[in-house]
C-alpha cells in the first residue's frame, strides 16, 4: 500500500507536535496551500518538498519524503520510527564522544609541546578550552577520508 505525499506531510507534521498553522509557519509555507497539500486536494509542489526536506529539524525525513525509503546509518528516518530515531540519537552521541576525545587529545598534545619548550603560548591570547575543538574542526574532513573512521564519523554531522 502506497502512502500519498499529503499523508507523508501529515506524519512529518505530527512528529513535530505542531498544528497545521504553526507547521506551515515553521517551514515557511502559506497555510492555505499547506492545508490543501496535506489534505490531498492539490499536488505537493517541488518548492514545498524543498522547504520541508531542507529545514534543519526535518532533514532527517528527506529521503523518506521523496522516496519512501530510510537509511538510519545516514540519519535518514521515517517519522514515528522509534527504533531508527534511537539509532540516530545513539550515533550522534557516539560522534559527540569521539569529538570530545579527539579535542582532549589535541589539547593534551599542545600542552605537552609547551612543557617541553617547543613553543611558548601567550597566556593572554590562548583559550585552552577552544584549542581542541578548533583544531578538530579543521582536521575532521581529513578524518572522514580515513576508512577505519567511517563508522565513527557520520554523513550528517550533528555536532557542528
Amino acid at each position: 500500500m502506497s502512502i500519498t505525499f499529503g499523508e507523508k506531510l501529515k506524519l512529518i507534521r505530527s512528529s513535530t507536535g505542531l498544528s497545521q498553522q504553526k507547521f506551515a509557519d515553521f517551514v515557511g509555507l502559506g497555510i492555505s496551500s499547506y492545508k490543501k497539500n496535506e489534505g490531498g486536494f492539490t499536488e505537493v509542489g517541488l518548492s514545498t518538498v524543498h522547504k520541508i526536506s531542507s529545514h534543519p529539524e526535518l532533514k532527517k525525513y528527506a529521503l523518506w519524503l521523496i522516496s519512501g525509503g530510510t537509511n538510519p546509518a545516514a540519519g535518514q528516518i521515517a517519522p514515528g520510527d522509534a527504533e531508527a530515531e534511537k539509532q540516530v540519537e545513539q550515533q550522534a552521541l557516539v560522534q559527540k564522544e569521539f569529538d570530545q576525545q579527539v579535542a582532549k587529545t589535541i589539547e593534551d598534545s599542545i600542552l605537552l609541546f609547551c612543557h617541553i619548550g617547543w613553543f611558548t603560548p601567550n597566556p593572554d591570547k590562548i583559550d585552552w578550552n577552544a584549542v581542541g575543538p578548533l583544531i578538530l574542526k579543521d582536521i575532521k574532513p581529513l578524518l572522514k577520508k580515513m576508512p577505519q573512521q567511517q563508522q565513527h564519523l557520520h554523513l550528517i554531522d550533528k555536532t557542528g
